[in-house]
């Protein structure tokens, strides 16, 4: 499929999906928001692919979050249309974290707004020490809603409420310490250390990569005795898979498993 507004790349196993606005900080319209989500499910669903990378085109930005201008033409027109652009972020950050392959979110610079989002729901989020992060919506008298119900999970109640509240601009330091960034790294070393997660990621068994992301998704509101009840069942499905087979065969055997993802 042929992208406007995003590149795809596909190496090793790996997918890369940037952004494509540096013009404009790589600013979410609705065409945008479309085409990603159309990216993730191409991805999503070539099996070559293990692990999808998300990036930004340009140094200055990651994600700038709404573009102002589609919001505007949006606010003007009819609720109807607020309602369609809102629904397409909404559904974007529901496409990012039903994808069946594990996601990382590589930031560079800006992540705003629904670009701080999208940047955070990724299952793992590497930033430049030169990265900043905000949920700046209050600033422009809305609020980060859509995304207040993920990132509440991730830093819990009062830190969601002190970025929502404030509108602060944070360090990729400060980000990590509240658990929104996995690892912050040099600018220089950012790609790299990327390829080095993507790549140890895409040389596990792409079975048990996908049922144990299905499952960490399914405990995350479940009670105790109840998702140790669902992670039994899952994890005796996956030990009577080809792949767990080869896995334990490899590793006796010394040598490196061919994933049969069965």
């Amino acid at each position: 499929m042929a992208y406007k507004n995003i590149l795809i790349d596909v190496k090793d196993n790996v997918a890369t999906l940037t952004i494509n606005r540096p013009d404009i900080r790589n600013a979410l319209n609705e065409e945008t928001m479309d085409e990603i989500k159309a990216g993730i499910r191409e991805l999503d669903a070539d099996p070559e692919v293990r692990v999808i990378v998300f990036k930004g085109a340009g140094e200055k930005a990651f994600c700038a979050g709404g573009d102002l201008n589609n919001m505007i033409a949006a606010m003007k027109e009819s609720s109807i249309m607020i309602k369609r652009f809102t629904g397409g972020y909404a559904s974007l950050v529901k496409t990012i974290l039903g994808c069946s392959k594990p996601t990382i979110a590589s930031v560079q610079g800006a992540a705003f707004a629904g670009g701080c989002g999208l940047a955070t729901v990724c299952d793992l989020t590497i930033a430049s020490e030169a990265a900043k992060f905000c949920l700046s919506e209050i600033n422009l008298g809305i609020w980060g809603a859509i995304i207040s119900s993920p990132i509440m999970r991730m830093v819990g109640m009062k830190k969601a409420k002190e970025l929502l509240y404030t509108g602060k601009r944070i360090t990729a330091k400060e980000a990590e310490t509240m658990g929104l960034v996995n690892k912050v790294v040099p600018a220089e070393q950012l790609e790299a250390e990327t390829a080095e997660w993507a790549n140890n990621i895409a040389s596990k068994s792409p079975l048990a990569l996908k049922l144990g992301k299905e499952a960490l998704t399914a405990i995350e509101d479940m009670e105790l005795n109840q998702s140790l009840s669902y992670l039994q069942n899952m994890v005796t499905v996956l030990m009577g898979s080809e792949d767990a087979n080869e896995g334990i065969s490899a590793f006796l055997e010394k040598r490196q498993p061919t994933w049969k993802n069965k």
